[in-house]
C-alpha cells in the first residue's frame, strides 16, 4: 500500500479508472453527475482494496465552503472531510456547464498541492455516508500569520505562474488553474516562508484558459 501522501495519487489514479489527468470543463452537468457516481463505486475498491475504508468521520470542530474541519491536538494536524451536499461533493472546480469536482479530481487537486507547494496533506481514510464516499485528510498545523495579497502575487510569479485574477493564477505549459488563494487560504511563518493551507487547484485545457483570459471576473464568482 502507498504510504499516506503517496496514497492520494495512487487513490486518484484507480478512481479515474488509470488514465492520465485531463481537463473536463466542457462535459454537461448530467455527465458529470454520471462520472461522479462511477468514480464514487472505484474509490470505495481502492479503499477496500487499500486498506484505508474506514468506520468514522472526524468530529466537527468548524466548517467551510468544501470542509468540516477538525484540529487534532496531539497529533497537531487538521482533519478534513468533504461535504457531499456541496458543489458536487468533492469541492469547488469551475467548468462551463457544472461547477465542482469529482472524487479523481479532488484528489488530484491535493496530490498537484503537495507537489507545488511542498504540503504534506495526508490521505486518512475513506469514510461511507450511506453508499456515498467521504475523504478523509490531514494536513499540519502551522504557526504563522495571514500573508498580504501582493506577497501571494509575488510567490505565483517567482513559481512562473501567470496573474489571471485576484487570487488566481495559471500556469499554461502545465495546464493548471490555482484560484480561491487569498490571504485566509495562506499562512505566512516567522521565517517568510508561506504555505497555502486551502488553494483551488484544476487541469484546464487551452480554450478553457483563454476564456477564462477574456473574463478573470467569472473564476471568483464560484
Amino acid at each position: 500500500m502507498a504510504d499516506a501522501r503517496g496514497a492520494l495519487e495512487s487513490a486518484a489514479h484507480f478512481t479515474r479508472g488509470g488514465s492520465t489527468p485531463a481537463p473536463d470543463h466542457d462535459a454537461t452537468h448530467s455527465d458529470r453527475t454520471e462520472r461522479v457516481a462511477t468514480e464514487q463505486t472505484r474509490l470505495v475498491q481502492w479503499a477496500r482494496e487499500n486498506g484505508k475504508l474506514g468506520k468514522r468521520l472526524p468530529p466537527e470542530l468548524t466548517r467551510g465552503g468544501e470542509h468540516r474541519v477538525y484540529f487534532h491536538k496531539r497529533l497537531q494536524r487538521y482533519f478534513k472531510s468533504n461535504l457531499l451536499e456541496r458543489q458536487l461533493g468533492y469541492g469547488i472546480s469551475l467548468g462551463s456547464y457544472s461547477r465542482g469536482a469529482t472524487p479523481s479530481e479532488y484528489l488530484d487537486r491535493l496530490s498537484l498541492q503537495n507537489s507545488i507547494f511542498n504540503d504534506d496533506i495526508r490521505l486518512e481514510r475513506i469514510v461511507l455516508i450511506g453508499t456515498k464516499p467521504v475523504v478523509v485528510t490531514s494536513q499540519p498545523f502551522i504557526r504563522g500569520t495571514s500573508p498580504e495579497q501582493s506577497t501571494l502575487d509575488e510567490m505565483m510569479i517567482e513559481k512562473g505562474y501567470v496573474r489571471l485574477a485576484e487570487g488566481a493564477y495559471c500556469l499554461e505549459s502545465r495546464g493548471l488553474l490555482i484560484f480561491d488563494l487569498f490571504p485566509r487560504n495562506a499562512i505566512q511563518t516567522a521565517t517568510g516562508v508561506i504555505f497555502p493551507i486551502d488553494p483551488v487547484i484544476q487541469r484546464i485545457a487551452p480554450d478553457f484558459l483563454e476564456f477564462l483570459r477574456m473574463d478573470p471576473n467569472c473564476i471568483n464568482r464560484h
